[in-house]
């Protein structure tokens, strides 16, 4: 089975695709217009973004059995129409969950803390104590809209701040220890209860 990647990825993948007996190719430079005429020799494709796998490139690879993305959803792809031509969609949706907790919640603790305004005033001579004092997680509600493996990793940051955690999903009974699931006017009551 040959594999076209066409965004560069972890090594690794390739390494362990190639133990299991996969022949892989990397053209990472190529157009879109260029691969559509190539792609009918591959049986899968690996790709993150570089392009739209719409249905002139899902009909260019007559032989494609799978996309793989590696990434956490698949909007660069038509799903119904590669479905209905019999391929198998493949991402990556824990791929980069923690990591996105973590950035998250740095972000968070900056805005609430001001610590880049502090940190530009303090490169610049200014020692601003009173007007740069932050505010505390502590106590505060915090809510997450959209409670799948990003969300879950967010709150799990979350645990050690006692601080309420809500979560809003289009899913239902997604909540779990670390988020409190509620529907959309009870979350927007607890936003508006700590607007500062």
């Amino acid at each position: 089975m040959k594999i076209l990647h066409l965004d560069k990825n972890h090594p690794l993948l390739i390494e362990q695709l190639t133990k299991a007996g996969y022949k892989n190719e990397e053209d990472y430079t190529s157009s879109k217009s260029d691969i559509e005429q190539i792609i009918s020799g591959y049986d899968g494709i690996v790709i993150r973004s570089r392009f739209k796998c719409d249905s002139t490139f899902i009909d260019a690879g007559t032989n494609l059995k799978f996309i793989a993305r590696v990434g956490a959803g698949l909007e660069s792809i038509d799903i119904p129409y590669a479905e209905s031509k019999g391929i198998t969609l493949i991402s990556a949706p824990e791929g980069n969950c923690n990591a996105v907790g973590e950035h998250t919640l740095g972000m968070l603790l900056s805005l609430f803390n001001k610590l880049n305004k502090a940190d530009l005033e303090v490169k610049n001579g200014l020692w601003l104590r009173e007007e740069n004092r932050g505010i505390e997680l502590d106590g505060k509600i915090v809510g997450i809209i959209g409670y799948g493996n990003m969300g879950k990793a967010f709150a799990q940051k979350l645990r050690g701040f006692d601080c309420e955690v809500l979560c809003y999903d289009i899913k239902n009974e997604v909540g779990d220890e670390n988020a409190k699931q509620v529907d959309l006017d009870e979350f927007q009551k607890g936003y508006l209860n700590y607007v500062y």
